[in-house]
């Protein structure tokens, strides 16, 4: 059907509802009459669809359209709540009411001091708030406004000198004890340590109670002859990327106090004078898991069947992941169709080969998008990979290094759009994305379908008599939302505990 016959067949539609029926339909917000036809308001010169959140004016005030674009040739404007253009485009509504939402809580957290606030702001309805930021933050809207906060809070004590109460009441907290409080929570320190973090090479961060490291060490360690990571009696040695330099770490666990030091190479302290404290805090955080909502996940199995069985023979699980989102796309490609055995071989012998060497002692470095771009895929076959697994893993590299893909960026907004730009490159699938956003990028409701331990974990916890498939799969972690990541992480563990 060509665009002049759609819109005559609208037009005639139109001509057989009433005005009344017409209206009826928007105070009713009724999403099944969008592109059906357009409510234009008079007095204020814009269009919205039949759904439109917004208060509704007097009939005698609307004229009612069949196509975007009569509206557009009557002068009508683009509604900026329900966004007309976007549903005629094809493009998402919510996705972009939430990447708007994010936006403005971005420029100014302090605005936004109830979650019904906020979501006046977006002109929706608390319910749809939460199921908007469940879906593509993983939080609650609570817990996105406290991220934010915080996040706004870091910068301002890192950049400026302001009195730490003021930097808490200027982000949106309501008192000083409040403040400390969320923000110990959420970084493992007090904002007086956090302030002092880039004039110093070393911090202590505070461990939760329930905190044991083994986890996060057998994570890290997955390949016990690992050129990259280090395990001894000392503590866990490893390399990070910082502003583009090796900087090595070194992480001692003295009962509820992880203490970390650092060494900076001398090119970088030649060549660099950006601090790096802060960006060695985010990434020790990830390492060691902290940023889990433990206490969340466990107070929730208070009300949830499931949840309770799963804990009840596990003790917390804070989920480590990698130390950049790179890392863990790297891992989540080689790992594809192959035993875990197999993977980490691989990792080991990427590492070899393009990893550079940090010291001494043949210690090297998981190697950066810039190292693997520059690669052939016969080095890596030759090294074991696979044709198509060797072209896939040169190609994210390239995208990385382009900018085609900004996986921080894509880190700190929406995992429904996360997914779907890692699953636009080629040899990404589902399983590779939906791990990437787990242990790389840290999205809370993750359910890596496809992957083989979750399969026989499933058929173990639900005493099935076979594997289950992919759409049951979903259907069995419905339960866990949303804290399907931990739980999946839970009934990997559940397998080893078997054994």
């Amino acid at each position: 059907m060509t665009a002049t016959t759609q819109g005559s067949a609208m037009k005639s539609k139109l001509l057989r509802w009433s005005n009344d029926f017409m209206y009826q339909a928007i105070l009713n917000h009724a999403q099944k009459y969008d592109g059906k036809f357009l409510t234009c308001v008079k007095s204020t010169g814009i269009y919205c669809l039949p759904s439109c959140p917004a208060r509704k004016p007097l009939l005698k005030n609307i004229r009612f359209l069949a196509t975007e674009q009569e509206a557009i040739a009557e002068g009508f404007r683009i509604c900026k709540r329900c966004r007309p253009d976007l549903f005629y485009r094809g493009e998402s509504v919510d996705e972009n009411l939430f990447i708007e939402m994010l936006a403005r809580i971005r420029s100014c957290p302090s605005s936004f001091s109830r979650v019904s606030s906020l979501a006046k702001s977006g002109g929706i309805s608390t319910t749809k708030l939460n199921e908007l930021i469940r879906l593509h933050a993983h939080l609650s809207p609570a817990d996105l406004l406290n991220r934010e906060r915080i996040k706004a809070a870091c910068s301002a004590l890192t950049h400026s000198s302001q009195r730490i109460l003021d930097v808490g009441l200027a982000v949106g907290f309501e008192s000083e004890a409040s403040f400390h409080r969320q923000f110990s929570a959420h970084m493992a320190m007090t904002p007086h340590a956090w302030r002092l973090l880039n004039s110093s090479s070393e911090f202590a961060l505070k461990l939760p109670d329930d905190f044991t490291p083994d986890y996060a060490w057998r994570y890290h360690l997955r390949d016990k002859d690992s050129l990259s990571e280090h395990l001894d009696k000392t503590g866990f040695t490893k390399a990070l990327w910082v502003n583009g330099y090796p900087v090595v770490i070194h992480l001692q666990i003295d009962g509820h106090t992880a203490n970390c030091r650092w060494t900076l190479p001398e090119e970088f302290i030649a060549n660099s004078e950006q601090p790096v404290g802060v960006e060695i805090h985010r990434q020790v955080m990830r390492l060691l898991g902290l940023n889990t909502d433990v206490l969340g996940f466990r107070s929730n199995a208070r009300q949830n069947k499931h949840m309770a069985r799963l804990i009840e023979s596990t003790s917390a699980i804070y989920v480590p992941m990698t130390a950049n989102p790179f890392e863990s796309l790297v891992w989540a490609i080689i790992g594809q169709q192959i035993n875990l055995t197999f993977a980490a071989t691989l990792r080991q012998a990427l590492i070899k080969l393009a990893g550079p060497v940090i010291g001494q002692d043949g210690f090297r470095i998981h190697p950066s998008a810039k190292e693997i771009s520059e690669l052939e895929p016969h080095q890596l076959t030759d090294i074991r990979f696979s044709r198509s697994k060797a072209q896939y893993l040169i190609g994210v590299a390239k995208a990385v290094v382009t900018g085609a893909l900004d996986l921080d960026q894509l880190e700190q907004g929406s995992a429904v759009v996360a997914e779907r730009k890692l699953c636009e490159l080629k040899g990404i699938g589902p399983w590779t994305a939906r791990y990437t956003l787990m242990r790389g990028m840290g999205f809370a409701d993750c359910v890596p379908v496809g992957d083989s331990g979750l399969y026989a974990a499933l058929q173990q916890f639900y005493q099935l008599d076979s594997r289950p498939s992919t759409a049951e799969t979903e259907q069995l972690m419905k339960p866990f939302s949303p804290f399907r990541t931990q739980a999946t992480t839970c009934l990997w563990e559940s397998l080893r505990n078997k054994s």
